[in-house]
């Protein structure tokens, strides 16, 4: 089996990278590659880097950046993924990185996996086999680490193709769930749904996050979103690094309800706290693989998202209608009770729908305000106007 590691982005700092490649070079794994997908001229800055590749037959992918910036330089993002991976054959196992935050027992754990087949899951997913990640937000679905995943290539492939209707669809998407949604998204009418609410992540206001949890606790849409991800998370993905706690952090999980799991600090190995936004990650499967199991602390958003598993599980599907009406009221409930707006569900009447779209989530290089823009050209078409009645009736 082929292997490749592939390193994406800018080289930022430039001793951590050197000392990297040096550690890939020196654990002299026969037939890996190496190959380095950046921007024209990144590397005329650091001589000894590209030294370094050179001395070790990395192979260096180069293209010019796009002038169109989207959240977290998502584009910027897929693009390097994406011409790195047209090196490569579909079946050859990738571990995607980025020159500043690899390290070498990423190669390591990376040559301790081997692609796992799939077979068909109860949601509609496009891999073929096993993608391998290394954390999740366990509270807000398809928001998973974007920077070191493992793959085979023809799998990877699919995060680098990112419908620009994303960004217009769904408010408030971290540059993650862009990429992750690509794939997981299309085809499932339950993420669909609750991604045109998204509340996103809220940082540094413990009074707002309480107020969106308890909306979301209460909420049979997010229940329902929990499920689905915890499905595809069984389905079709797996995590990159050795879990040798799994088996404790499984049984501490029975001690607590969903919405502790999801929120709160419980000092559980495989579950980061992030103090800031009040959530979870999930860096082991443990946590996830409880929830599926429903071996978690009873609770009614537990409850709900057992039964939303059950239905999944046995096919009952629930109609588009009734979840985009699902979005609705939680877009409501968000409103009012945690003034989080700017939703983009559908808003239906008599023969009517009505979405409300935000301002764009991407500008032009170099600062321009699109919105300015398209100001002006009004303004702009309003003079033209004002000046061919003019001539018309001068003539």
């Amino acid at each position: 089996m082929e292997r490749a590691i592939l390193i994406c982005g800018l080289v930022r700092a430039p001793e951590h990278f050197l000392s990297y490649l040096i550690g890939v070079q020196r654990l002299g794994i026969p037939g890996l590659r190496v190959i380095f997908s950046t921007w024209t001229g990144e590397l005329d800055r650091y001589p000894e880097v590209r030294a370094q590749l050179l001395a070790m037959g990395a192979d260096l992918v180069e293209q010019d950046q796009p002038d169109l910036k989207l959240p977290g330089h998502i584009l910027h993002q897929v693009l390097t993924l994406e011409l790195g991976l047209s090196l490569l054959e579909d079946d050859v196992f990738v571990l995607k990185t980025r020159p500043d935050i690899c390290g070498v027992m990423d190669v390591v754990h990376f040559m301790q996996r081997t692609p796992e087949p799939l077979a068909a899951g109860a949601l509609s997913c496009p891999f073929t086999h096993r993608v391998f990640v290394v954390g999740m937000f366990g509270a807000h679905p398809t928001y998973i680490n974007d920077i070191i995943f493992a793959g085979r290539a023809g799998d990877l492939r699919w995060l680098t193709w990112i419908p620009i209707t994303l960004g217009p669809k769904y408010p408030r998407l971290a540059p993650e769930q862009w990429i992750w949604s690509s794939a997981l998204v299309p085809g499932n009418a339950v993420m669909d749904a609750y991604l045109s609410v998204n509340p996103g992540l809220i940082f540094s206001d413990p009074q707002s996050h309480a107020a969106t949890r308890l909306v979301l606790s209460e909420d049979p849409l997010f229940a329902r979103a929990i499920a689905a991800i915890a499905q595809l998370v069984q389905d079709c993905l797996g995590y990159l690094h050795p879990d040798p706690h799994h088996a404790a952090s499984f049984a501490r999980c029975a001690d607590h309800t969903l919405e502790a799991l999801l929120w709160d600090d419980l000092g559980i190995p495989g579950i980061d706290h992030h103090p800031l936004a009040c959530t979870n990650t999930f860096v082991s499967a443990a946590p996830m693989a409880a929830i599926h199991a429903g071996k978690i602390a009873g609770s009614p958003l537990g409850e709900r998202v057992a039964g939303a598993l059950s239905d999944l599980r046995a096919a009952c599907g629930v109609s588009r209608a009734q979840l985009q009406a699902e979005a609705a009221l939680l877009a409501a409930a968000l409103q009012d009770r945690a003034g989080i707006g700017g939703h983009q569900a559908p808003l239906d009447g008599p023969h009517h729908r009505l979405v409300r779209r935000g301002p764009p989530a991407w500008r032009l290089a170099g600062g321009v305000d699109v919105a300015i823009l398209e100001q002006e050209n009004n303004m702009m078409r309003r003079t033209i106007d004002r000046l061919t009645d003019q001539l018309r009736v001068k003539g």
